[in-house]
């Protein structure tokens, strides 16, 4: 045999090893591909992971999944569960178990600031305070009454941090501003005439309503919402109010143009 049969015969073993070798080697993967893992020996199912390792322990927009561990389905052992009116803690692992004027809740929520607790839009405190000290008492709300001309100027604060508060106008509050505190309602009702110039700033925290009769708030009123509800409620269709409806969780204009 000359150096030339030699040559080729080498070639031809080797190009028989190459093909050889990526038989095998497809036949491996196919193999492990193939494999039907054993969940018990810690293979990996699903999203989850190897069954066993640790999961959950996070919160997020508002629903919190719980420390648990990979099941054998690839799914996690511990469900989660909506935190309700509360948002998810600082450190992304919890739901948050009070709140603050500026955080703490979810967006259909607000704070009463008083007990740090998450109420639903519109909702208030049970059993409020009795009215002691008002000038008059209504059903539980502390109604204040301006009928004679300057009784009501400058700034007035209505306090509705024990119970609910209103404050009829009828034919006064022109040109004053009116400060509701407190996550009780807050009233202000504009009688014939009245709440011209008015400007009514509602809490942050509890429902705020604005009513206005005939002529009352007939030009430069402005009605700035809190986080809570708010509602404008007009006997014209051409009173103009200037609502802000900001952050509320709830901001109704009825009637009012």
């Amino acid at each position: 045999m000359n150096d030339l049969d030699l040559r080729a015969l080498a070639a031809r073993g080797a190009l028989a090893l190459i093909v050889s070798l990526t038989a095998v080697g497809c036949q491996l993967v196919s193999g492990i591909d193939g494999m039907n893992v054993d969940p018990s020996a810690g293979g990996v199912i699903g999203d989850c992971g190897p069954v066993g390792t640790r999961c959950g322990g996070t919160c997020e927009d508002g629903t919190v999944t719980p420390p648990g561990t990979c099941r054998g389905d690839g799914t996690c052992s511990a469900e989660p569960r909506s935190c309700g009116s509360y948002a998810c803690d600082l450190s992304g692992t919890a739901c948050a178990t009070s709140c603050s004027i500026f955080d703490g809740c979810v967006d259909a929520a607000v704070c009463d600031t008083m007990t740090a607790t998450c109420m639903a839009c519109g909702a208030s405190p049970s059993d409020p305070a009795p009215c002691d000290g008002c000038e008059h008492c209504e059903g539980g709300k502390c109604v204040t009454r301006c009928d004679t001309e300057g009784e009501c100027v400058g700034d007035r604060m209505l306090d509705a941090k024990e119970r609910p508060a209103r404050l009829e106008c009828n034919g006064q509050c022109n040109n004053i501003r009116v400060v509701c505190i407190g996550p009780h309602p807050c009233e202000v009702v504009c009688g014939d005439g009245g709440c011209q110039g008015l400007l009514m700033r509602c809490s942050h925290d509890g429902p705020c309503y604005l009513e206005c009769g005939r002529s009352g708030c007939a030009s430069n009123v402005k009605f700035e919402c809190g986080t809570n509800i708010c509602i404008t409620a007009c006997l014209l269709e051409t009173t103009i109010i200037d609502q802000e409806c900001g952050s509320s969780c709830s901001c109704m204009s009825q009637v009012c143009q």
